[in-house]
């Protein structure tokens, strides 16, 4: 099947729709493009399965639709502008008048009001958290320092006072103290506590009271005491119960050797004269009274040799 429509190369042609300018036909429609008429318009080669007779450029069919649906648009773009030109009078129209139309109005939302709580006294921590959680913004103030660890400052007043009615968001201004660090509690009195006396058996507790008396009525050495209360013709005490009587009556403070060593000196003063030497071998003799040296002299001196 041969197709028997004529091709147009793209090109410029004269507008019929506007005498004395020219159009752009791009090879498939027309397109917006114009120009001021130049020369006569070129001759159009049609290309034909069958030679026909050319009629003339004005009445091809080709040509006349495309100018027609140009002609068209225009007339369609001047109807637009007028009613275009007509909104925009109506707009200057309604600027000019504002009773002419109401702008629209966007309410902001209110703000809630806010009860300022009270905070005098408490720590700075206890009142940012409660100035928080009413819906306001905390805001510290000190005389001195910077409020870093809040557990160590005090509330004294606030601005908003407490009760006052601020709106959320507004800010609380704390003023505030360094809380004095406590003073150390006084240190409470020892009492002494005094050693447990050690359980003593029957026979220590009897050694115990055979020393005393002993020492009670006459004056004796530690040796001399012990052998008092070991001897088969004494008390006849173990070695063990003798040492735990002196050793206890030494701990309570019931027997001072030096004194028994100027009593015993003194007891043979009296029954007889002795020289200096003389009683300090008697008072040293393990076969006397058995002090040592020290509480020997200390005797001697006791009664002026």
């Amino acid at each position: 099947m041969t197709d028997n429509t004529p091709s147009y190369p793209a090109g410029w042609y004269a507008d019929t729709n506007a005498p004395g300018t020219e159009r752009y036909y791009d090879g498939v429609t027309w397109t917006a493009q114009v120009r001021p008429a130049t020369t006569a318009p070129p001759e159009i080669a049609v290309t034909t399965a069958e030679p026909v007779a050319k009629a003339p450029w004005y009445k091809r069919k080709a040509i006349v639709i495309p100018v027609g649906i140009v002609a068209g648009l225009i007339v369609i773009g001047s109807i637009g502008s007028a009613i275009g030109a007509g909104k925009d009078d109506v707009t200057a129209a309604a600027d000019t008048n504002p009773s002419a139309s109401a702008p629209s109005i966007t309410e902001e939302a209110a703000v809630a009001d806010v009860t300022v709580p009270e905070t005098t006294g408490l720590t700075a921590k206890e009142a940012a958290a409660l100035i928080e959680n009413a819906g306001l913004t905390v805001e510290f103030s000190a005389d001195k320092g910077v409020v870093l660890d809040r557990d160590n400052w005090t509330v004294l007043s606030s601005t908003p006072t407490a009760g006052a009615i601020a709106k959320a968001g507004d800010t609380v201004v704390v003023n505030v103290e360094k809380t004095a660090a406590p003073a150390p509690a006084p240190a409470e009195p020892v009492t002494p506590v005094e050693p447990e006396k050690p359980a003593m058996t029957t026979a220590q507790s009897s050694a115990v009271r055979s020393a005393q008396s002993y020492l009670s009525f006459s004056a004796f050495s530690r040796v001399g005491l012990t052998q008092q209360l070991t001897s088969e013709y004494g008390e006849g005490f173990t070695p063990e119960d003798a040492e735990f009587a002196i050793a206890y009556l030494e701990s309570a403070g019931a027997v001072d050797w030096n004194q028994e060593a100027a009593e015993s000196a003194k007891s043979y003063l009296d029954l007889q004269g002795f020289s200096r030497d003389g009683l300090y071998e008697q008072l040293t003799s393990e076969y006397g009274e058995g002090f040592t040296p020290d509480q020997a002299n200390f005797g001697l001196a006791a009664v002026g040799l």
